[in-house]
């Protein structure tokens, strides 16, 4: 029994619900589908009505916008099923057999936590954005290297998990906005010591940023993870940047890269260059800690 949550923000998620829904009934498999917005005031969302027609799924538009890890924990509230399927509003599975691939994973594998993984289309449109760039560097990894680093390559936008680990781990509420929930959950279940396996049962993400939105949700990142960090949720030893960034404070130099995040946020989008975005994060995450010691 499988209850399928989609948390969406101003994104046409009828054809995924629409796909979604015919694979379960020629499973068989009793299920839902619940699909929450999270208050996008989105012009879409009429064509999102259209998912109340399909049976046993469901659309709703939320009041207040909760952000990202809240609106997570409410669809997995409203969940009556004992497996929560977790996906982003804006993906489409890769295979036709992406639910039974997952419904054969709970039936014959020990683990309670699955994570199919992701891929980007071949566009030629869409090849030259950071956002692809840094997808396919850094998400799109097949199943076999990310089961060598399990915690480090989940991601929330295709996960199973058993309905009773997530009433143990949840979402950080405190994280209100894009960026770390990931991570942070991650590290939970691995506190926990609960297993994840990864399988090659992918998605595409389709919901692209141009550079200048994608560098602008990559300093938003930035922001949770020192928040994270000074709240104490994750130490300064859990992420590389943050190792960097306690080097940098030791050799007394973070202050001054911190003053060169223009400069990085500007070559990352005129040179479409991961080397900068990549310099841009540790020298944000400097300019956070020297402007929060004023």
């Amino acid at each position: 029994m499988l209850s399928v949550l989609i948390p969406i923000y101003n994104y046409n998620a009828l054809p995924l619900v629409e796909l979604l829904q015919k694979q379960l009934i020629k499973e068989q498999f009793a299920f839902e589908i619940i699909c929450l917005d999270d208050a996008s005031n989105s012009s879409l969302n009429p064509i999102n009505d259209k998912i109340n027609l399909l049976e046993n799924c469901s659309f709703s538009v939320l009041n207040d916008n909760l952000g990202r890890s809240a609106i997570r924990n409410l669809l997995a509230k409203k969940a009556k099923y004992s497996w929560l399927l977790f996906l982003d509003g804006d993906v489409l599975p890769v295979n036709t057999n992406f639910i039974r691939t997952y419904i054969d994973e709970t039936k014959k594998s020990r683990f309670t936590v699955f994570c199919g993984g992701i891929k980007y289309e071949r566009n030629p449109k869409t090849k030259g954005l950071l956002h692809v760039k840094h997808g396919l560097k850094n998400e799109e990894i097949s199943a076999r290297l990310r089961n060598k680093k399990p915690y480090k390559y989940f991601f929330t936008s295709n996960f199973l998990i058993d309905k009773g680990i997530f009433k143990t781990i949840k979402f950080e509420e405190k994280l209100t906005k894009y960026g770390r929930e990931d991570f942070l959950f991650a590290l939970a279940l691995k506190n926990e010591n609960f297993k994840i396996h990864h399988i090659s049962n992918e998605i595409y993400h389709l919901g692209l940023e141009s550079d200048e939105s994608f560098v602008a949700k990559t300093k938003q990142a930035m922001k949770n993870l020192y928040f994270l960090n000074q709240e104490n949720l994750i130490s300064s030893n859990e992420t590389i940047l943050l190792k960097i960034l306690k080097l940098l404070q030791t050799l007394r130099i973070s202050n001054f890269i911190g003053k060169l995040s223009p400069y990085f946020e500007d070559n990352a989008i005129r040179r479409k260059s991961l080397f900068y975005l990549n310099c841009l994060k540790v020298s944000y995450l400097c300019n956070l800690k020297a402007n929060s010691e004023i």
